[in-house]
């Protein structure tokens, strides 16, 4: 694989337009008095240069970055958007290669800019630094031009053009307190050919090179010189996969009396008409071809669309306008009374649903005149769209309405089914949830927030090698690293990132520990040992942040910061078990990938901690009830009552339990008659009614993940099935297309973390795990429970490992593909035992698994 080198001090410089002032001494802005510096929100612009070629162009590529986000063209074509998240004081820089729409002659080079001024949930401006000489906006470019004995350069230098460009509106609120700012775009105003050589860029601001200071060593401080982004990597993912993708239908057109209101409330609250057929009927052909549209004065028409499923993606219209007709388009992964009792009204509408302050995903486009294609900025969550058409008169034909969807480019290699059909359509639900979660980033939904939280993707990194295999690779590692550098000078790492973590007064201890499983993971997939060692160092300050509050028995009581866990009333105080548990777990990774990395004497250390830890936990375990409760009072060394499944599964993954205890905690935390669902707002607005002497606290979506492993590794994987199809199966049974934040729909419909079940099954029905760094050897552990048969895919970096399982009476036969590098070995589940050989070579293996003598005179 190849390395994440850096590269500092890049060949060409950063350039900005010249209308923004450079202060030489930025950086003594503070001593100075100066209020932080701001150049604006919400700004967009336009940068292009030409290129004159005399040879004919065979190829080409170009590296590209900025501040904010840029969508790159070459001769009218767009190439692609960027760059991917990250941290500005680790800038990732993109690179498109094998372009061939160089020509001979006049080519022009253009790029649009947002800068948002402020941080988001995507993206992370500098704070100080550079930011207080330069303000926010940079563009750094350095592309090569081949012929067959030419070449030619393009770079960010003195010959570009910039105009900041006006056809934006500034003045708009963000959708919320995470995303970008509300898209308000008057195509009036855009300069529509400036892509074109004949263009005439006269108008346009010139350029300058963003640098101060220097002057040689007798200089101010040494000829001490200030650039941004010093320091520029490559990004190792794939460009987005992009498709457009049309409406199933169209739901209601209606009039909407037009009423003055803020972009953020217009379209949401306009009163609209009666539904009427026969509008429904005149306008259907959007669908198929386009229908016009014409509006009376204060009046408008309001459509309704539904994708079927929930896109993410990029709302998008084709249009032939007469000029100055006004277009708001509202998206929405939900309509009101969807997936309730009720079910949807036949006129129910898009509402907001606030939940981080506006939460206003709507978009507006006033149209220029003529044929003409608008596709938003940011994506969104779209499984409902309402347009709505204002001043048009004259009449305007709507050609399409469709969205371009975005995801990450790893293709579905993995596959599972059985003899259950509502397992089989989990498992698939699974995977499109990860789909839409697979961004730039691990990003927690489509809809809300699209943040990189540190312990969602836990979760989505396992259930994307279960459906993507080592695709996702490159994936996960730009978010190891990324975590990695948001570590903070205490050793904790931010809960996500990168992003707008700065704005938060909290963060979650929890997820540090979440991480560090997941480098685990990476590496027992992966083999990326390079990653390994560059990880590590940060792996042993994070937990040197937990050792700092270790008492002498190596408990942790009371954690800082928000101790999150779940979504679940789980008990957090006092000594709770699910983090001492975690911790525990984390120290055992540690040592493990110390000793892969040849630490040894640090591997001994965390060793001593693992011993130390074990002991007190002792503490924790009830005898008469079977469970470790949730908490242990630090002072009179109490037990609490209260107990859950976080507690238990925690102590049974990492606790280094006997069988036996293993066996009596799983019979209670599988007890669905003793579960209970609590609050644990805003996720799960009511709960169960709670006796903490005897109900148990069920594990909501995330930590349902571990729930479920931990009764796999009990051996009571039946139990895991049971509520598999309890939890899960009610969302499927009302419609899902995805899988929601919490068991309840009151949030995120289409929420990464709660993708377990692809995982579970692929892990524990088929059975498939590597026993070796990188699925070098692979281990085969199948678990048919109730099923009559089961059968799949798991892909890995070596090739598709293939499983097939049958029932035959009181036998089991099992049929096992390997790649051509890998061998492994075939573990039977509890009762039965290999017929023949257990170990696997490459290629087809068939063997039968039977029932042991005990097992089948139980039977008879």
């Amino acid at each position: 694989m190849r390395l994440e080198r850096a590269q500092s001090m890049p060949v060409a410089p950063f350039i900005w337009t010249s209308k923004q002032a450079i202060d030489p001494d930025g950086f003594f802005a503070a001593i100075r008095g100066v209020e932080s510096r701001s150049d604006g929100l919400n700004r967009w612009f336009l940068f292009r240069r030409r290129v004159d070629l005399d040879f004919d162009p065979e190829d080409a590529a170009i590296k590209i970055t900025c501040d904010g986000k840029y969508q790159l063209f070459v001769n009218g074509a767009r190439l692609g958007r960027g760059p991917v998240r990250c941290s500005p004081l680790h800038q990732r820089y993109d690179t498109h290669e094998r372009l061939t729409c160089f020509h001979r002659g006049a080519n022009i080079v253009g790029v649009l800019i947002h800068t948002y001024g402020a941080d988001t949930a995507f993206y992370e401006g500098v704070h100080g630094h550079w930011r207080s000489t330069f303000g926010d906006g940079a563009l750094w470019l350095e592309g090569q031009i081949v012929g067959r004995d030419m070449s030619a350069n393009v770079s960010t230098d003195g010959d570009w053009r910039a105009l900041e460009c006006d056809a934006w509106r500034r003045d708009t609120p963000q959708v919320n307190s995470g995303l970008g700012f509300v898209e308000a775009h008057d195509a009036r105003r855009f300069p529509n050919h400036w892509l074109e050589p004949s263009f005439d860029d006269g108008a346009w601001d010139s350029v300058q090179t963003l640098i101060a200071g220097g002057g040689g060593p007798e200089a101010r401080f040494g000829g001490a010189a200030t650039r941004p982004f010093p320091i520029l990597k490559p990004s190792l993912m794939p460009h987005q996969a992009e498709e457009i993708v049309a409406p199933v239908r169209l739901v209601w057109a209606r009039g909407a009396k037009v009423v003055d209101l803020p972009i953020s409330q217009q379209a949401y609250e306009e009163p609209l008409g009666q539904i009427s057929q026969e509008r429904n009927t005149r306008l259907a052909p959007i669908l198929a071809g386009g229908a016009d549209i014409a509006t009376e004065e204060g009046r408008g028409v309001a459509l309704l669309f539904d994708f079927g499923e929930i896109k993410a993606g990029r709302p998008r219209i084709e249009i032939d306008a007469k000029g100055g007709e006004e277009f708001d388009i509202v998206v929405s992964e939900r309509l009101p009374g969807e997936y309730e009792p009720g079910g949807i009204a036949s006129d129910a509408r898009i509402e907001r649903k606030p939940l981080l302050g506006l939460d206003a995903h709507v978009t507006r486009y006033v149209a220029r005149a003529g044929v003409q294609s608008f596709e938003a900025f940011e994506w969104d969550a779209v499984r409902w769209l309402q347009l709505t058409v204002r001043n048009a008169r004259a009449g305007v034909r709507v050609k399409s309405v469709s969205v371009a969807t975005t995801r990450y480019p790893a293709v579905r290699r993995g596959h599972f089914e059985c003899s259950d059909p509502m397992l089989t359509q989990l498992w698939s639900l699974g995977a499109r949830t990860i789909e839409l979660c697979m961004h730039d980033g691990w990003i927690d939904c489509p809809s809300r927030e699209q943040r990189q939280w540190l312990g969602d993707a836990t979760v989505e990194h396992l259930a994307g090698e279960a459906a993507f295999g080592a695709g996702i690779h490159p994936l996960n590692r730009h978010f190891l690293l990324s975590a990695a550098e948001s570590q903070r000078t205490d050793g904790l790492l931010e809960m996500f990132a990168p992003g707008d973590h700065r704005r938060f007064g909290w963060l979650i201890p929890d997820f540090t520990l979440q991480w560090i499983f997941n480098v685990a993971d990476h590496f027992d997939h992966s083999g990326d040992r390079a990653l390994l060692r560059e990880v590590f160092p940060t792996l042993l300050k994070a937990l040197a942040w937990f050792e700092a509050l270790q008492a002498e028995d190596g408990r942790i009581a009371d954690l800082p910061y928000w101790h999150f866990q779940d979504w679940a009333a789980v008990g957090r105080t006092g000594y709770a078990t699910v983090l001492n548990a975690e911790l525990l777990g984390a120290f055992a990774i540690a040592a493990r990938l110390a000793r892969e990395l040849g630490w040894t004497p640090e591997a001994a250390r965390l060793e001593a901690r693992i011993e130390n830890l074990k002991g007190a936990l002792e503490s924790h375990w009830d005898e008469r009830r079977g469970v470790y409760v949730d908490g242990v009072n630090p002072a009179t060394g109490h037990q609490e009552a209260r107990c859950s499944q976080h507690a238990n599964a925690a102590m049974i993954l990492w606790g280094q339990l006997d069988a036996e205890r293993m066996e009596r905690i799983a019979a209670a935390i599988g007890d669905r008659a003793r579960l209970r669902l609590t609050p644990a707002p805003p996720v799960t607005l009511n709960g169960e009614p709670f006796d903490a002497a005897t109900d148990i606290v069920l594990a909501n979506t995330f930590f349902s993940h571990f729930v479920y492993a931990a009764l796999a590794k009990a051996g009571r994987f039946d139990l895991a099935l049971a509520l598999l199809r309890e939890r899960y199966g009610a969302m499927l049974a009302v419609g899902a297309t995805s899988l929601w934040e919490g068991f309840e729909p009151h949030t995120s419909l289409a929420h990464g973390f709660s993708s377990t079940p692809t995982w579970q099954l692929s892990r524990h029905v088929l059975g498939v795990a590597p026993s070796a760094p990188g699925f070098g050897s692979v281990r085969i552990a199948p678990y048919l429970g109730d099923l009559d048969f089961a059968r799949g895919v798991h892909p890995t970096r070596l090739g598709d490992v293939a499983v097939s399982i049958q029932r035959a009476g009181g036998s089991i036969d099992i049929e096992i593909s390997l790649p051509a590098a890998m061998d492994g070995v075939l573990t039977p589940p509890s009762g039965f035992r290999v017929v023949g050989d257990a170990h696997l070579i490459p290629g087809l293996n068939r063997r039968q698994m039977t029932m042991s003598e005990g097992e089948r005179d139980a039977s008879k």
